[in-house]
């Protein structure tokens, strides 16, 4: 993890990168609002400007990497996110459809104990009218 307080109280941007002919080649300058920064062809740099601003500048490759591995990172989370959505979803739609049964295989039974009740009742009666039946 990078320390960001020791930037704390930079120069806020934007700042502009642009290359320059110099007397002797090209050098590239870096602007802000109030400090430039020359970095000259053989990688030296001349500096006017505050401390903050040349830390930030240093660490300005750990800071790029933090970024891809930030992105990487987002990249992952958002797949898991959708993998996750979608399971959610197929779980979801699989418990509405075994509520649905578990409500159906209630009715049944309250059904069967109804009609089994009805059933104890008619079994006699159609006993009954069977023997008068035979009898005739």
């Amino acid at each position: 993890m990078i320390d960001t307080d020791k930037y704390e109280g930079h120069t806020e941007g934007p700042w502009y990168a642009e290359e320059e002919e110099q007397e002797d080649g090209k050098a590239w300058t870096v602007r802000g609002a109030d400090h430039w920064v020359v970095m000259e062809s053989d990688g030296c740099l001349r500096i006017d400007w505050k401390k903050e601003d040349a830390l930030l500048a240093a660490d300005a490759p750990l800071l790029l990497e933090e970024v891809k591995r930030l992105r990487e990172e987002k990249t992952f989370l958002w797949e898991t996110y959708l993998k996750e959505s979608a399971e959610v979803k197929r779980l979801r739609e699989e418990n509405e459809t075994l509520r649905k049964m578990d409500w159906e295989y209630e009715c049944l039974w309250t059904w069967l104990a109804e009609n089994t009740n009805l059933l104890n009742t008619i079994e006699p009666l159609m006993e009954e009218w069977k023997k008068e039946y035979d009898e005739e």
